[in-house]
């Protein structure tokens, strides 16, 4: 009922910020197939906090921005594979610039693509780890 009740209430909200011309950006959470927490999102201000209060449940934090404005990007569709076990992780297009995903100790590959350009990264998750990674994409996008 929690969940039941916690949706109807945003979309509540929704209904009332459309019909104030507002916009209101919500944090996607959940778990992955794997049972992995992860939360994604960052667009708005209220995004953006909600998310900074989480950041220490994960352990990799992933941030997406253009190359030369440092502009944060949406739309960006990332992966992660266990290098280990070969297999995708955590495979979603984020609507926001911020993923954070509770990666367990392990060898992990992140691949993020935007409009055709495509960057790999490594990382490797020690007990306590908190991994941060900036992926920045040639884009002429600008900080609004």
């Amino acid at each position: 009922m929690g969940n039941r009740l916690r949706s109807a209430d945003r979309l509540v909200a929704l209904a009332l910020a459309l019909n104030c011309g507002a916009a209101i950006a919500v944090v996607k959470a959940g778990k992955t197939a794997q049972g992995l927490a992860y939360a994604s999102g960052g667009v708005s201000h209220s995004e953006l906090v909600e998310l900074h209060g989480t950041r220490n449940n994960y352990s990799l934090w992933v941030t997406t921005a253009a190359m030369k404005s440092g502009a944060h990007l949406a739309d960006v569709r990332v992966v992660v594979r266990d290098l280990a076990k070969r297999a995708v992780v955590f495979d979603d297009l984020l609507e926001g610039p911020w993923l954070f995903v509770n990666l367990p100790l392990g060898r992990y590959e992140v691949e993020a693509s935007f409009r055709g350009e495509s960057h790999k990264r490594q990382t490797t998750i020690h007990a306590g780890d908190r991994h941060q990674m900036l992926i920045y994409f040639d884009t002429r996008d600008e900080v609004a």
